[in-house]
């Protein structure tokens, strides 16, 4: 169910109120949690898709954990889900289980009364749109972050076009102080080569001639236009564990970062240096 007043849309995933699974799981000694995820999709995605990514990392904590309620809110371009749900994991357990499925999870202990309190207001007000918590402060540790993302990816650039003049170890390897940053990216095809930039740097993809696609790098970034043959994937990586081999042409780095599948090579394009 969606209800929209002002900017704000809820959607509430239970449209019944839960009070038998809650007083299951009071009746088990289970541990009562409340995990929240804030969430700032890029320009050009819809809002349909960032509503998608909440859904599917709900059912993430489903697979983990018995869900009691939650709820969807999105507001602009920022998305935001709260889900109250139980488990037998200790707080020490369940926060490592959950870290490891939404690394950026807000997650509290609560007690049976806030619980109760909780499924009761929900229950009752289910129609109503309230705004996102803290939605403010959010978005501007969001730009900040990635400011400094986008800092820190032209100074590993700049290293490594030094590399070239005089040689340093540093250029190429990972900053392990910086270890469990990562960073949404969209992977698409330029020239038959994979190319990667960071999703919050692009404003908008649009249609080109004969089939290209045409991204548009944010403003702040610096207004720069992309022509690519295809579209390939968002895919979230490690930016300081980021190996640089070497400049490629102007604004292109060759890079190469370690995922799940063994290291991805792909060429690191920054905006700034376009």
């Amino acid at each position: 169910m969606s209800i929209l007043e002002s900017m704000v849309s809820t959607e509430k995933r239970y449209t019944h109120d839960n009070f038998l699974a809650l007083k299951g799981a009071l009746v088990r000694g289970e541990y009562l949690y409340r995990v929240r995820l804030y969430a700032e999709r890029p320009s050009f995605q819809s809002e349909k898709s960032g509503v998608l990514r909440m859904r599917m990392l709900l059912g993430f904590v489903e697979a983990r954990a018995v869900v009691i309620d939650a709820l969807i809110r999105t507001d602009g371009s920022v998305h935001y889900l709260s889900v109250l749900c139980s488990s037998s994991a200790s707080p020490r357990v369940f926060s490592d289980i959950m870290k490891k499925i939404v690394p950026q999870a807000i997650i509290e202990q609560t007690q049976g009364a806030a619980a109760e309190e909780w499924v009761s207001t929900q229950s009752v007000r289910s129609l109503e749109a309230s705004e996102i918590p803290l939605s403010g402060a959010f978005k501007s540790v969001n730009e900040s972050r990635n400011i400094l993302v986008s800092l820190l990816l032209e100074y590993r650039a700049l290293l490594t076009e030094c590399d070239a003049v005089v040689p340093n170890p540093r250029a190429r390897g990972a900053d392990k102080r910086l270890s469990g940053l990562s960073v949404q990216f969209l992977l698409f095809e330029r020239d038959r080569s994979l190319c990667g930039i960071p999703d919050f740097q692009v404003s908008s993809v649009t249609a080109g001639a004969n089939g290209a696609q045409l991204l548009q790098i944010s403003r702040d970034i610096g207004a720069r236009v992309i022509a690519c043959e295809d579209l390939v994937c968002l895919k979230e990586i490690p930016i300081a564990a980021l190996s640089f081999n070497g400049k490629f042409e102007q604004g292109y780095y060759g890079v190469s970062a370690p995922t799940s599948g063994g290291d991805l090579p792909f060429r690191l394009v920054v905006p700034s240096f376009l």
